[in-house]
């Protein structure tokens, strides 16, 4: 039971409030994924573009952080997750819950607001697994599958939820709401080259049929509430195109480039088919969409082979997945609310995933409590088109190994000497290289961040230190402190 809610959200009046919200979540995709906004990328998206030319796309959109955990922390609760225990890297197998079971969420705003909820897809925030004879574990041997799984979904304010958690990760088995649809009594064999790790799994299971599943889930689930009559909110984390690389045979050989290629046709097409419900169904005009992703793209889509084939998932930006450089974080932010957001319009201004949840409850009418979604910021305005005014500096950026970068207009400051993630150099390479400890980039003329001015702004790097601090300092951590005082600083 969630009673805290109504003490802490206040409906208010609101014109045009969307009935329906979905918001679809990519998994692994940066910008230069979406052939619209790419068009060199080689590969086409047509349902995705076709969003962006019936809404507004941000075009400077980030993820929370580099990584897959948190970012899904982000904008599920409107915080970045280091103010939680969770200081670098993700939630990794059995792990624990991350979002705190009094942490207001997005679909707490949606509750408020008078929606049904339902989250389909990828988890990926922890759960409690039953142990047998009582109490909990993480160790998998000792999971009882038949009890209720605690800290899912459900517990974060969803009224429905179907997914496998993690496609890569076992258990390899559909989970319904709190329990497993089927007793994982089978063994999934690792596969190292396509991210699988070994563990329990369901009998038949298949790779190839998570995406449409998932997919014909999502549709169903609109069908339905269309035919009730009743307001939802959809929350679609996808599978794609992370690992396991696995296209269904419909899509397999389809972009004549990769199986990764391929995947990302399917990608596409997965979101066409939500689309195509929404309209199908008579509720586009009354729908707010938001369609995002969670990082950059991963080096598993092999990038060589990619280019061998003439497709570029990278574009000008550096880096990629779990790097604090812009290839890291960089995403695609679409935003379709038709009678508001003027089709095909853009948007330059530095915007991320912590801001989605502001966005939604401002939309619905939903007043958040100011304990609540610390971190988020409203965008309707923007989307309204009735605001020139810039946002507020100070959108934070996160890679993989706890590694921060701030933005304050076009300026970019990293505070790490090398990508703070995959690429190289390394950090400690980029340390015993002599690099210097902190890397400041004027994105409106170096996208692709290869001209450091650190040392020809040295007031700048001080004010935008300052900056980092004040937001990092501006709400209590749930962990230990960890913010240290550095030497340009004294």
């Amino acid at each position: 039971m969630r009673l805290f809610l109504s003490l802490l959200l206040i409906p208010i009046s609101q014109a045009q409030t969307p009935r329906n919200v979905v918001v679809i979540l990519a998994d692994d995709m940066g910008l230069a994924s979406l052939h619209a906004e790419h068009p060199g990328s080689g590969l086409p998206t047509p349902h995705l573009d076709q969003l962006a030319s019936e809404g507004m796309s941000f075009t400077d959109g980030h993820s929370g952080s580099a990584v897959c955990s948190p970012t899904r922390y982000g904008l599920l609760t409107g915080r970045y997750s280091w103010r939680t225990t969770l200081k670098a890297g993700i939630v990794h197998q059995w792990g624990l819950p991350l979002i705190a079971t009094d942490r207001v969420t997005i679909a707490d705003v949606s509750h408020q607001a008078g929606l049904h909820t339902a989250c389909i897809g990828k988890w990926h925030l922890g759960w409690r697994w039953p142990k047998r004879g009582g109490g909990t574990t993480h160790k998998p041997s000792e999971i009882d599958y038949q009890l209720p799984i605690g800290g899912g979904a459900l517990e974060a304010g969803f009224d429905h939820y179907f997914g496998d958690d993690v496609p890569n990760w076992p258990p390899y088995t559909w989970i319904e709401n709190d329990r497993t649809t089927a007793m994982p009594t089978g063994t999934m064999k690792a596969i190292p080259s396509n991210g699988v790790s070994a563990g329990p799994m369901m009998p038949g299971w298949s790779l190839e049929a998570v995406l449409p599943e998932l997919t014909r889930r999502c549709v169903g689930y609109i069908r339905d509430r269309a035919a009730a009559k009743e307001p939802f909110f959809l929350y679609f984390p996808m599978t794609s195109p992370h690992t396991p690389i696995s296209p269904s045979d419909a899509f397999q050989g389809q972009s004549g480039v990769s199986a990764y290629g391929d995947f990302l046709l399917e990608t596409d097409w997965s979101v066409g088919q939500v689309l195509r419900a929404i309209d199908q169904y008579g509720l586009r005009e009354n729908t707010l969409v938001i369609f995002v992703a969670d990082n950059g793209t991963s080096p598993k889509a092999d990038f060589a082979t990619l280019a061998a084939g003439g497709v570029d998932l990278r574009g000008p930006w550096r880096g990629h997945k779990a790097d604090v450089w812009e290839g890291g974080h960089r995403v695609p932010f679409l935003v379709r609310w038709p009678g508001v957001v003027e089709p095909g319009s853009h948007c330059d201004q530095p915007v991320g995933l912590t801001d989605v949840m502001a966005t939604v409850a401002d939309a619905l009418g939903v007043e958040l409590d100011p304990t609540s979604a610390e971190d988020s910021r409203s965008l309707v305005e923007i989307l309204k088109g009735v605001s020139e005014e810039p946002l507020a500096d100070g959108l934070v950026q996160h890679s993989i190994s706890g590694q921060f970068a701030i933005r304050q207009g076009p300026w970019k400051l990293c505070f790490c000497p090398g990508s703070g993630g995959w690429s190289q150099p390394k950090d400690a390479k980029a340390k015993a290289e002599g690099l210097p400890p902190v890397q400041l980039y004027d994105l409106s003329s170096d996208v692709g961040e290869r001209r450091n001015l650190a040392a020809k702004e040295p007031e700048r790097v001080l004010a935008m230190t300052k900056l980092l601090r004040q937001i990092v300092e501006s709400h209590p951590n749930d962990g230990k402190a960890w913010w240290r005082q550095l030497p340009w600083e004294e």
